[in-house]
């Protein structure tokens, strides 16, 4: 009898291995790739292994982020299978859930043991064949290039991001300070084109006002010239102004009318008569030899033509005056 009590609690214990056994390699199976986590809505990719959903979305979303190249793809974090796609939506409809699997995860999170068992292993690694040194070993995922590496390989990548990063922190801190320095240098030659731009602006205000002077200069003489001859006109024509000249003038056509007509009466005659009686003397000599000042003008038609203002590179030619 106790032999067979102690081959009833062999048997027993060996079935609870076993069946422990079977839940931790079941729950491997399960884990994600990526989160190292129990698979939620698990997909396969052509090359037969699955991931989350959510997952495969966020790899693909940040593997083709910073990318410029007009195709698509993802590499299997395992096999390194590349799976190319036209746009995340085309990779997102890509994606169907496997019934089986997603039936497997459901059926070992309804066991409480197997629950207490997927909850200790949520955040443990997962082993693997690393992808750099390809040796079975707790495996991690490399969050910059999404590689399952062991530590010793995840610590040299490391050190390689770090290498790299720093060199081209080196190549960025030379290439601000060149183009920093060429800005210096544009700044200065903006300062000497603001010198220009005074200069220029000053030989223009220099050049206007001797060109009104001489327009100035040029008026008065004619508004003189043109006072005198009207003062010698007037003075020695024996009429003081043009209204009393215009008067004598109509003066003239009335009374040539008023004799050329038959039936000019006294009274007319007489007061034609008396009007003509204050036509002042006048001494046709006089008049014959009056002289009138006489202008010319000159122009330098050339001064239109001409190039005041010319700006040239310093390193072409110089400056001709």
């Amino acid at each position: 009898m106790a032999s067979n009590g102690t081959s009833s609690n062999f048997s027993t214990n060996t079935t609870q291995t076993t069946s422990k056994n079977k839940d931790d390699i079941l729950s491997e199976i399960l884990t994600c790739g990526i989160c190292l986590s129990r698979m939620s809505l698990p997909c396969c990719l052509p090359c037969a292994h699955s991931f989350c959903r959510g997952c495969l979305l966020g790899y693909a979303q940040n593997n083709n982020m910073n990318t410029s190249t007009p195709i698509n793809y993802i590499l299997c974090p395992f096999c390194k299978f590349q799976l190319n796609f036209r746009s995340f939506e085309h990779f997102e409809s890509m994606l169907i859930i496997n019934p089986t699997l997603k039936q497997l995860c459901e059926a070992l999170d309804t066991s409480v043991l197997n629950s207490e068992q997927s909850q200790s292993q949520t955040n443990s690694p997962y082993r693997a064949r690393c992808h750099a040194c390809c040796l079975l070993k707790m495996l991690k995922v490399c969050k910059h290039c999404f590689f399952m590496l062991c530590d010793i390989c995840r610590r040299t990548h490391l050190l390689e991001v770090h290498r790299e990063s720093k060199a081209h922190l080196d190549i960025l801190e030379s290439r601000l300070y060149l183009i920093n320095e060429k800005r210096l240098q544009m700044d200065k030659i903006s300062l000497e084109y603001d010198n220009i731009r005074c200069q220029i602006n000053a030989f223009v205000e220099r050049l206007l006002h001797v060109i009104e002077e001489q327009r100035d200069d040029a008026l008065r003489i004619i508004d003189e010239r043109q006072h005198s001859n009207d003062e010698a006109f007037w003075t020695q024509n024996g009429f003081d102004n043009g209204e009393k000249l215009d008067f004598f003038i109509s003066l003239l056509e009335i009374g040539q009318k008023r004799l050329a007509a038959k039936n000019i009466t006294d009274k007319e005659l007489m007061d034609l008569f008396d009007n003509l009686q204050t036509i002042p003397d006048i001494d046709e000599k006089v008049i014959e030899s009056m002289n009138f000042s006489q202008l010319s003008l000159e122009l330098d038609e050339a001064c239109s033509r001409k190039q005041f203002i010319r700006v040239y590179d310093t390193d072409v030619s110089p400056m001709k005056t």
